[in-house]
């Protein structure tokens, strides 16, 4: 019988984002998944395997307004599942009422940037365009508990739809008496290199500290400066491996939706040190490491003990996160997409 087909629209396919993708399209193989995504090189976290079909994405805003149209017409998507912000612009800005269900996933909207470092402006203007399209949008398929609370006050239909990964590799020891600390990301203001090195600067205990991961290129210098190891982007298995080897996994982002890293960590076995932001709290991490000195005794005792203060927080995140939890809740988010399409006398094209 001829499956749904899902069009997942990304303007740039790399990174956490990339991973979230092709895990949605792993978890509901009862769809026919088809991918539009201008790869990032270096950071691809996904293949062409993880989809029925690809289809380009062109060059600049424009190109890219263009493929998504190209795209829907040759693809003919039951639902156009649009993926972070510039995507969910041009695409709820593209797609007519009476078209493909459309869905947005934020991964994070553009306007949780920290006020220290984005221009006031550009925060509100975010926000205002979040509002505006609300009513173009079908529903919100949010990544934690905090993007579908900030979704629905918007005025979106909103879901949570837990994170997941495959990710895995055996659990090792890490080395004595250095074992390694390790964050993986993009290097840019989100992940806030810079309250890692105040972490840093405060820790007393040996270790050898590594980004998995590339970016800007000053922040790089920095971190190499301070004696962070900058290893660049590293295809996931080898990721994988490293986390398995490390002692313990640090995660200072400024804001976040549910960043894969951390689950990837998790399954590896490492302890989770993460700093305390509300998207984060919303999963239920530890809400009291707030700040450099606060995360830096976590980690410092975490580097002792080889356990965190609070085991059990981590237990239970990981077990809100597994593929058969994001395959149930997604599963129920697509079909009550084409039900409503169905009930609305719109068609819902198949493979």
């Amino acid at each position: 019988m001829s499956a749904p087909r899902i069009l997942h629209v990304t303007e740039a396919m790399g990174g956490g984002t990339a991973a979230a993708i092709a895990e949605f399209a792993r978890s509901t193989p009862q769809y026919e998944h088809h991918l539009l995504g201008r790869l990032c090189p270096g950071s691809e976290t996904a293949t062409a395997a993880d989809f029925a079909a690809s289809h380009p994405a062109g060059r600049g805003l424009v190109g890219f307004a263009l493929a998504v149209r190209r795209a829907v017409a040759r693809a003919r998507p039951a639902v156009v599942h649009l993926h972070s912000s510039w995507a969910g612009l041009v695409g709820r800005l593209l797609l007519a009422p009476g078209g493909p269900a459309v869905a947005y996933t934020p991964h994070c909207f553009a306007f949780e940037r920290d006020p220290a470092t984005t221009p006031p402006g550009l925060v509100r203007a975010a926000r205002r365009a979040e509002r505006a399209l609300a009513g173009r949008t079908r529903l919100a398929i949010c990544v934690s508990p905090r993007e579908a609370d900030l979704a629905a006050a918007l005025g979106l239909a909103a879901v949570h739809v837990p994170n997941t990964t495959r990710v895995r590799a055996p659990r090792e020891l890490p080395a004595e008496p250095a074992p390694e600390v390790v964050t993986v990301g993009r290097i840019g203001a989100q992940k806030d290199p810079h309250f890692l090195l105040r972490v840093k600067a405060l820790v007393t205990a040996e270790a050898d500290w590594t980004w998995i991961g590339g970016g800007d290129p000053a922040l790089e210098a920095q971190l190499r400066a301070a004696g962070v190891e900058v290893t660049g982007w590293l295809p996931p298995r080898r990721v994988g491996v490293r986390l398995a080897a490390a002692g313990a996994y640090l995660h200072t982002a400024a804001w976040e939706s549910c960043p894969l890293a951390l689950l990837e960590a998790g399954a590896a076995g490492l302890p989770l040190v993460a700093r305390s932001i509300p998207a984060l709290d919303s999963l239920g991490l530890d809400p009291a490491l707030r700040t450099p000195e606060h995360v830096a005794a976590e980690l410092e005792l975490v580097l002792r003990t080889g356990q965190p203060s609070r085991p059990r927080l981590q237990e239970a995140f990981a077990a809100r996160h597994t593929p058969q939890a994001q395959a149930s809740a997604l599963t129920a988010a697509y079909e009550w997409l084409l039900d409503a399409a169905v009930r609305a006398g719109l068609p819902v094209p198949v493979g």
